[in-house]
């Protein structure tokens, strides 16, 4: 071969020769998933002896490190990207709580399953990843050559391989979009859904060819070095299994033809990767070395290849294409959008002409989009069109109705059903109506309908209708204390404004029915509370979790002020009903307007990779109280959640076991992830508090509590064991035990 021929007999003093005459170097880059990060390694080496190639091909992530390589990026870069790129994330198709709009965030990641309603059935999904992270990731990190159509203008040239489904054919991409021809080359059958086009399904190139060695030969390399680290068929022993002999089946043509490309390198390197998956991205680096150390076996070949080539003239030199800080756009097109016109579309992204865009305002804008959960996946593409720039929204749409469904489990509501439905532009444009409820023994329903009235849809007027029913374990009713259901009936108006992904305001008006119902015979015979508010209020509110649960970083919190007037009150006594209104002088009941101010947040950091740490705190002030119930504008201390919107979680107590007034508190909480899923938690929270009955002075009361928490696709199933300090126990034991599992309503 060419390659034996240079290294072994070629002089080493032929510096007249003229440099057009040097031999061209290919180099081959084969699939192999995270296996595939060895290539980085195997080039690392390359460079080192001195070797740069001419041309490059990759196939499946040979096509991504080669493609990054094409593009000027050094090893070293390449390798730090992968080290920073969130690969758990991006093969779970999941993006972050943080990245999904406010009004949005209840349905994502909240539900076993979510089904698209279309109009003659429900849909089932696919179960494949879309690929909407992975497409973000090769959109963010090919930037700079998102102009570039032609592949053979990159400082290497290079290609990379797909296959056609439809024709069961090589589809070697030379031109087009770069991003979108390595999403189709790594779209691996049953984990990434095809790549689409008018005329091909396009999957993993590595189906038929997964390592290309004949094309290098056509781009014009002379000598070809290869870097191969996928499947090359199983052993007798391995073929004992159904699972070995179907897989060996599956990749017949892919194994045959491997053996043909190998027959056509002239340096084949084949790192040993015992253990590491196609899926094993948590450490990279380990692979780069051990693609590193294999490929030094080769140095003194690299060297001797090096110097021969040399002898016919420098090689010619690779610049990297320069460092693009933003394009600015002539024109903006939408693709794939049936349901949603383009307008809205391009008002939610709110990016301008002629204005300039960097990739990281992009890449949110884009996320923004997906976010509204409009889309099975969005993304965008850069189109030179002579000498102007387009940018090209592509997106495949969900339907208007989307169905989310759970179970849940807590001490508090029992056992029950959490169903959603959420209906996009059902009567009018940019409007949603929202159905949440939770069905069982204690039930909860929320039905709201948003119009946005601006381009963006930052600005909205919701109606809603909120009705729940819960047991209260703990309310004094004159001298006496009991268990009490409550049921609450609540519409409202109102008025929101969203400042970015994850920060809401809202101005309501609400008209709430209240009823209280002892679970006890009293004394004075009453059986029923009800009372008729109407309500203002403001609230601010702020979520940047990267999780819904177990996070490990961000803050939540809120900000909300308050001011209700009791419109009508009434008791019923045995058979009597008595009705309340102001002017009412003998009226047992406090027609005083009443004022409530609250405050609460909670911060999560991770000092290490297992370990999150939180700290929280929790401020509320009200005024007023009626005299028959100790507050009937009152709100409830207890908990690991808080379970209704008068709330406040305080571990080593049961869910809302206290009333209070006033209150002042904070918490810090620990959480260690001994194994993938698996959390050990410890928490302490401390308060100071005033209950309706006290007059003077404030308790100060704490818990503290350890438990196990485990992340299922059902949803999170926790446990524990806590101790709560506070000398009004009356009926409950100090020491007390919880469980929780499903998501939440």
């Amino acid at each position: 071969m060419l390659a034996v021929a240079l290294a072994s007999f070629l002089p080493l003093d032929l510096g007249a020769q003229s440099a057009s005459l040097r031999p061209k170097l290919g180099l081959a880059l084969s699939g192999g998933g995270a296996k595939g990060l060895a290539h980085i390694g195997v080039i690392r080496a390359m460079e080192e002896a001195g070797l740069k190639p001419d041309y490059i091909t990759g196939v499946s992530m040979g096509s991504i490190v080669g493609g990054m390589y094409a593009m000027g990026y050094s090893p070293d870069s390449i390798a730090g990207m992968f080290r920073a790129y969130d690969w758990g994330s991006a093969m779970s198709d999941r993006i972050p709580e943080n990245k999904i709009i406010f009004l949005e965030k209840r349905h994502f990641h909240n539900s076993l399953i979510s089904l698209p309603i279309t109009r003659n059935s429900i849909k089932i999904p696919s179960g494949l990843i879309s690929g909407q992270l992975i497409e973000s990731g090769l959109n963010h990190y090919f930037w700079p050559a998102a102009t570039i159509t032609d592949f053979s203008r990159l400082p290497i040239p290079f290609l990379c391989l797909a296959t056609d489904v439809k024709t069961s054919k090589r589809v070697i991409f030379r031109h087009g979009y770069l991003p979108d021809a390595i999403r189709a080359s790594i779209a691996i059958p049953t984990v990434f859904t095809p790549v689409k086009t008018d005329t091909a399904v396009l999957v993993d190139g590595g189906v038929i060819r997964n390592y290309a060695a004949t094309e290098l030969r056509e781009m014009g390399a002379d000598i070809v070095i290869g870097s191969y680290v996928s499947f090359k068929g199983y052993t007798v022993k391995d073929l004992e299994s159904a699972y070995g002999i179907l897989k060996q089946i599956g990749l017949f043509t892919s194994l045959a033809d491997y053996e043909d490309q190998k027959r056509q390198t002239d340096i084949m390197i084949e790192p040993d990767l015992p253990g590491v998956s196609t899926l094993s991205f948590s450490h990279p680096d380990s692979i780069v070395e051990k693609g590193y150390r294999e490929a030094l076996k080769y140095s003194d070949q690299f060297r001797r290849l090096a110097d021969s080539l040399n002898s016919f003239g420098p090689a010619r030199e690779v610049v990297p294409l320069p460092e693009v800080r933003y394009y600015r756009f002539n024109n903006i097109r939408v693709k794939g959008n049936s349901i949603i016109p383009d307008w809205q579309i391009i008002g939610v992204l709110d990016i301008r002409t002629g204005e300039d865009v960097d990739r990281n305002l992009l890449n949110e804008r884009i996320e923004l989009l997906y976010g509204k959960n409009w889309f099975e996946k969005v993304k965008y593409r850069i189109v030179p069109e002579g000498n102007l720039l387009t940018l090209e929204i592509e997106c495949i749409e969900r339907p208007r109705a989307m169905l989310y469904g759970s179970l849940h489990y807590d001490p508090a509501l029992s056992a029950g059903a959490v169903i959603s439905l959420s209906v996009r532009d059902l009567v009018t444009p940019s409007s949603v109506i929202n159905l949440d409820s939770f069905i069982g023994q204690y039930y909860r329903l929320r039905i709201s309908a948003i119009q946005f009235v601006d381009r963006s849809q930052k600005f909205g007027v919701e109606a809603s209708f909120f009705a729940d029913n819960t047991r209260f374990p703990l309310i004094q009713l004159r001298n006496e204390t009991g268990p009490m259901l409550s049921q609450n009936f609540n519409t409202a108006l109102s008025l929101s404004k969203r400042l970015n992904l994850n920060h809401l305001m809202t101005l309501s008006a609400s008209f709430e029915n209240q009823h209280l119902i002892p679970d006890f015979v009293s004394s004075t015979r009453i059986s029923r509370f009800s009372y008729d508010y109407l309500r203002l209020t403001y609230s601010y509110q702020a979520n940047t979790l990267d999780r819904k649960h177990f996070p490990d970083q961000g803050i939540i919190y809120g900000l909300s002020l308050s001011s209700s007037k009791l419109l009508r009150a009434s008791v019923r006594e045995g058979s009597r009903r008595l009705v309340y209104g102001p002017p009412d002088d003998e009226s047992p009941f406090s027609f005083d307007r009443n004022w409530a101010a609250r405050a609460a947040f909670n911060t999560y950091a991770s000092p290490s990779a297992r370990v999150t740490v939180n700290l929280g705190g929790d401020f509320l002030f009200t005024t007023g109280a009626d005299s028959i119930t100790g507050g009937n504008d009152f709100w409830l201390l207890g908990g690991t959640d808080a379970i209704t919107d008068r709330s406040i979680s305080a571990i080593g107590f049961h869910p809302n076991q206290i009333m209070i007034r006033n209150l002042g508190g904070i918490r810090f909480g620990t959480d260690v992830e001994i194994a993938t899923g698996l959390h050990l938690t410890a928490e302490v929270n401390l308060f100071a508090l005033k209950e309706p009955s006290r007059e003077y002075g404030f308790t100060i009361m704490g818990g503290y509590g350890i438990g196990a928490g485990y992340m299922t696709v059902a949803g999170p199933v926790r446990i524990g064991i806590m101790h709560g300090i506070y000398d009004r126990q009356l009926l409950f034991r100090s020491i007390k035990g919880y469980a929780s599992m499903g998501f939440t309503f």
